[in-house]
């Protein structure tokens, strides 16, 4: 019995036995490689978001951890003070359009006074001019043609100082037109910075700090 069993067993075969195989099927597949460590997270690209202009928060849409879309409102600031900038900015340029409006008039006034000045002067002239034959034919006296004289030179003076005071309108309108351009530069400042009281993300990412509160 002993010697059956040893047999069986065969230990002496046992350090020489064949080496075992698993059999698997072939198949295409992705090969992932894991990596463990520890650090800091930090952000590639970081972002510091503020305001072009001065004033109080009035509301923050967005806080620690929040993602954000570029373009994205944020926050805003309080826009009473800026909107009543704007307002005075239109009023300022209602006012010097109405400057325009009556430097307009008074041109228009002083170019026909200029209009009248001219057939007057035409018509002073015209009389002296006949007031001299007549004279040089013995038909009135000199007296009368010192008369048409005199009215002459009143005439040309009368024309002189409207076409001045015409030029001194003109320079007024000229004035006028530029407190104009002035004024509405000024609105458009005051237009753009009432829109900067509304902070936009300039990127879309995720928000790692807020270093302002409401108020």
């Amino acid at each position: 019995a002993g010697i059956a069993a040893l047999i069986v067993w065969r230990p002496w075969q046992a350090t020489g036995a064949a080496p075992q195989y698993r059999l698997g099927k072939v198949e295409r597949g992705a090969l992932s490689a894991t990596v463990s460590a520890s650090g800091t997270l930090a952000a590639s690209v970081t972002v510091q978001v503020g305001s072009q202009v001065s004033g109080q928060i009035k509301e923050l849409m967005a806080d620690f951890n929040s993602d954000v879309q570029a373009g994205e409102v944020i926050a805003r600031l309080d826009p009473a003070s800026f909107e009543s900038r704007v307002a005075q900015a239109e009023a300022d340029l209602l006012s010097a359009q109405g400057s325009v409006e009556v430097a307009r008039g008074n041109l228009a006034a002083r170019q026909a006074e200029t209009k009248r000045a001219e057939v007057a002067l035409d018509d002073a002239r015209r009389n002296l001019e006949r007031k001299q034959g007549l004279v040089a034919q013995g038909f009135i006296s000199a007296a009368e043609l010192d008369t048409a004289r005199a009215a002459h030179d009143s005439a040309r003076e009368s024309l002189a100082l409207a076409r001045a005071n015409a030029d001194v309108t003109v320079a007024q309108l000229k004035s006028s037109q530029a407190q104009v351009a002035q004024r509405q530069a000024a609105l458009r400042q005051a237009q753009v910075d009432l829109s900067h009281t509304v902070i936009r993300s300039p990127v879309s990412g995720t928000v790692i700090s807020r270093n302002v509160d409401v108020g």
